[in-house]
């Protein structure tokens, strides 16, 4: 058995990039929502009955949208928060998934509070155990990476 079978159902949503007119108001009648976070993990734990993620790197900042949208799924039960850098993800999903995401130094939904020192433009990646960035592999192994 599995350490944690919840991350099968953990999943990065394609909220992002540019579009044409037409493609973005195709994309709105489906139903796409303006500042979902990157990650969501659909499973509740002690306190909280879901994750979201809004991962970013370097001094990139969240948008109104991002940050309105945590601040409703914080609201609603869940939990969500702003995360620098892929092994702060890792760690937040795994406390997360463990009881202790409280237990973090969180601040204000930012983690880590000093945002990461990476250089701007370079694009991060959480990669599972097949070599391949989670975000955009459907093999979604990062849970191989999680209990190294």
């Amino acid at each position: 058995m599995s350490k944690y079978p919840q991350l099968k159902l953990l999943h990065h949503i394609t909220n992002e990039g540019k579009r044409s007119v037409v493609g973005g108001a195709s994309l709105k009648k489906q139903g796409l929502l303006s500042g979902v976070s990157d990650i969501c993990l659909p499973v509740a734990n002690d306190k909280y009955n879901v994750l979201y993620i809004e991962l970013k790197v370097g001094s990139n900042k969240a948008t109104k949208a991002q940050l309105e949208f945590i601040s409703l799924v914080n609201k609603f039960g869940g939990k969500a928060l702003v995360v620098y850098g892929a092994d702060a993800a890792k760690e937040v999903i795994k406390n997360y998934i463990n009881n202790t995401i409280d237990d973090m130094n969180i601040a204000d939904d930012i983690y880590p509070p000093r945002k990461s020192k990476k250089k701007r433009g370079v694009k991060d990646k959480i990669i599972g155990s097949c070599g391949k960035n989670c975000l955009t592999c459907a093999n979604m192994c990062i849970e191989k990476e999680l209990i190294k």
